[in-house]
């Protein structure tokens, strides 16, 4: 069987997640063969190259796209490196996945999509949140009509991270210009979720709030600024007529909660051990079923059964089920992964977000 041939940009082993899940996702995979690596220094390259067997090491990434012995590149880089790496992958004519974000503006993404309607590469953007057993369970319920007709959506998300301090290798997070705030990634994550198991969201309503205008350095002992927001409480409509709240937080108690109420029951989907990121996996379903609220008197602890829990070896799980899935879309012809076209759907309905906590106004959003 042919496998596909990886170059990984961001392969550095001190690139914890890359290392963490691509690597080891792709070594286990029938379907890919690593075969280079690209990070900002020869040294790094050559230390991830060694340690993944005899593959190719770079200092350039733009080298490894020429390379023959390439057919895929995973972008696997901080999100305002995205958008020059992905655009110079679609015009080396190399199938990507590219980590989410895609991008960071509104005009990178144009301009990857305008590239993009000139190839006929695959292309994947990393979401795999979709690949857990749970969501999936959850996504089964809905469609067998398990809790009848859907009534509303509630989810919370927060984290411990975008508050009142950082370490050194993750205060980008705190710039906006970087791309990776709580709306974006933690955000993104969730929202996809959601639009994963119900469809798209048609009317956006939000506002937003920052309670911490600076945040401390711990490892440094510093205080930087920062100008990302620590709050979104966001409303709106699934295919117009599925209300939905949503409310992230920042600096927080962990939490991921999906609670969905039907005409008969609540499916509740969450995480018992959260850092406030579903794409982490160790999720959880629980559901709640009745006849009609009639027959329900008051709440109880035990109203509901737990139907499923992640026990697997999270993240890397869902990681290589995202890979297999992006492995069958180029090897057999088929559509199965979230690609770079969803991806600017959802940066569209993050952008409406923004721009309905800005002006208060009430955004249709595609």
């Amino acid at each position: 069987m042919k496998k596909i041939k990886v170059g990984i940009v961001g392969g550095s082993i001190r690139n914890r997640w890359a290392s963490a899940t691509h690597i080891p996702a792709l070594i286990k995979s029938e379907h890919h063969e690593i075969t280079a690596v690209a990070t900002t220094n020869m040294e790094s390259a050559q230390q991830a190259a060694k340690q993944i067997g005899d593959i190719e090491a770079y200092d350039d990434y733009t080298k490894m796209l020429a390379s023959k012995n390439v057919d895929m590149i995973i972008v696997s880089v901080k999100a305002p490196y995205h958008h020059e790496v992905v655009l110079n992958t679609i015009q080396a004519n190399k199938h990507i996945y590219c980590e989410w974000p895609l991008a960071v503006t509104a005009s990178e993404i144009d301009s990857i999509m305008r590239e993009l309607s000139q190839s006929s590469i695959r292309h994947a953007i990393g979401l795999q949140s979709r690949q857990t057993d749970e969501v999936k369970l959850v996504k089964d319920l809905i469609n067998k009509n398990e809790i009848g007709n859907v009534l509303s959506i509630n989810m919370k998300v927060a984290t411990q991270a975008k508050g009142n301090w950082v370490d050194a290798s993750g205060s980008y997070i705190l710039d906006r210009t970087n791309g990776a705030t709580l709306l974006s990634i933690n955000g993104g994550h969730s929202l996809d979720i959601v639009t994963f198991l119900f469809g798209r969201f048609t009317e956006v309503q939000a506002n937003h709030h920052t309670h911490y205008t600076e945040a401390r350095i711990v490892d440094h002992d510093q205080i930087m600024n920062k100008n990302i927001e620590d709050q979104y409480v966001i409303q709106g409509k699934i295919n117009d007529h599925i209300p939905i709240a949503i409310h992230l937080q920042g600096g927080a108690y962990p939490q991921f909660l999906l609670e969905i109420q039907g005409e008969q029951g609540v499916i509740r989907l969450y995480q018992n051990r959260s850092i406030g990121h579903p794409q982490y996996g160790g999720l959880s379903v629980s559901l709640l079923k009745y006849d009609s609220t009639q027959t329900i008197i008051s709440s109880q602890p035990d109203d509901f059964n737990l139907l499923m829990e992640d026990s697997k070896e999270a993240p890397l799980t869902n990681v290589y089920r995202a890979h297999q899935s992006f492995a069958s879309d180029i090897l057999w012809d088929q559509h199965e992964t979230p690609d770079f076209h969803y991806a600017s759907y959802l940066h569209r309905l993050i952008t409406a977000i923004e721009l309905a906590a800005q002006t208060g106004e009430r955004i249709h959003t595609i």
